[in-house]
């Protein structure tokens, strides 16, 4: 049997309670724990906090940058652009999570620490080379595609808000199209 749309519509939902309805959408926050139950729960977090407590150096530095990586995935993905968030910042969070200086870490990478210091400052452009030894520096946890992303993000904006290069570049364009979008 095919029930029509009308039939749907036509459903007489008077007949239930408005508990009876939220009943039945609606699941409930704060369910009802027995006591055995409550306890287990209670041991479950006790011992989680216990792991948490008990990490090495080696599991804590990779759960940053784990948090690390998600954060710079999510910025990309994100269409908001926030200058705050530039490549030289995550670069930054990049070695201070791993609890370095920056001079041993730009030793790490085989460049000059006033190298990097341009770099995290953004007072610099960092190189494809550069790039790929950060992907390589973190054993593929942080792709190059990442960080190019990031670099990407920023051009972006720097070629959509540049009005001044744009008044000084329409200088050499003539003969522009005559319809507009």
């Amino acid at each position: 049997m095919k029930t029509n749309r009308k039939e749907i519509k036509e459903t007489d939902f008077s007949k239930f309670t408005g508990e009876e309805l939220a009943d039945a959408f609606v699941f409930p926050a704060d369910q009802v724990l027995n006591a055995k139950e409550k306890k287990d729960e209670e041991d479950f977090w006790a011992v989680r906090r216990k792991q948490f407590d008990n990490r090495t150096h080696s599991q804590k530095m990779y759960s940053r940058l784990l948090q690390l990586k998600f954060q710079l995935e999510d910025y990309i993905d994100s269409s908001q652009y926030l200058e705050a968030l530039s490549f030289g910042f995550f670069l930054n969070e990049y070695v201070n999570r791993q609890d370095k200086k920056d001079k041993d870490f730009a030793v790490e990478v085989d460049v000059k620490p006033a190298v990097l210091s341009q770099y995290i400052n953004n007072h610099r452009k960092p190189t494809d080379e550069f790039i790929i030894r950060l992907e390589l520096h973190s054993n593929g946890l942080i792709p190059a595609i990442h960080w190019f992303k990031v670099i990407q993000k920023n051009r972006e904006h720097e070629i959509m808000t540049n009005q001044k290069l744009r008044e000084e570049e329409s200088k050499h364009v003539k003969n522009r199209l005559g319809f507009a979008y």
